[in-house]
């Protein structure tokens, strides 16, 4: 075999590892297309600013796709934020679904607002997203899904606050708390 035709052979594979790399990037959100439908850039830009440690491992573009995949979601994780807060029982009243929509906007600025930030300093994580949304999906009617997000919520504030570790954050704890089994059936 020539010594070009092995060259050949080795570089074929980084090239394909190059070439789905760009594809991969271009698929992410782009954050010129802000949606309406969620919190606006200024929201996640001051909260941005007033982290001088992850503004020393992050740019503020890097951390604001991260907030859209927060809630458009992306290639490993498809649902987002926007799926879970839309996933909402019917109301006793109108007033109530409004209420609990609310909650479900303040609580996804603050859980998305801190997972977007980089791996090595958010409290926030990805076993963490999908552990609260299917705990809120899986709640049973509107009234267990209200407590639901409320409880997540005040988990959320002493996880930010050093008063409730990662570790701590289990289906075993929301099923205790909540009284019902998340995942039965897996």
């Amino acid at each position: 075999m020539s010594e070009s035709s092995k060259r050949m052979m080795l570089f074929r594979p980084l090239s394909v590892s190059l070439t789905l790399l760009l594809l991969v990037s271009c698929v992410g959100p782009n954050i010129q297309d802000w949606p309406d439908s969620i919190p606006q850039t200024q929201v996640f830009s001051e909260i941005y600013s007033a982290d001088a440690t992850n503004q020393d491992r992050q740019s503020e573009a890097e951390y604001l796709q991260w907030v859209l995949s927060f809630y458009q979601g992306n290639l490993a994780y498809q649902s987002g934020w926007q799926d879970i807060a839309g996933y909402v029982f019917d109301a006793p009243s109108p007033e109530l679904a409004v209420q609990l929509r609310d909650q479900l906007s303040e609580l996804g600025v603050a859980i998305g607002s801190e997972w977007a930030k980089h791996n090595d300093i958010r409290q926030i994580d990805t076993r963490m997203l999908s552990l609260w949304g299917s705990t809120i999906q899986l709640a049973p009617d509107f009234e267990t899904q209200k407590q639901t997000v409320e409880v997540i919520a005040q988990d959320v504030a002493l996880l930010l606050d050093g008063g409730l570790a990662k570790e701590e954050i289990l289906d075993e704890r929301y099923a205790a708390i909540l009284g019902f089994d998340l995942f039965d059936d897996f």
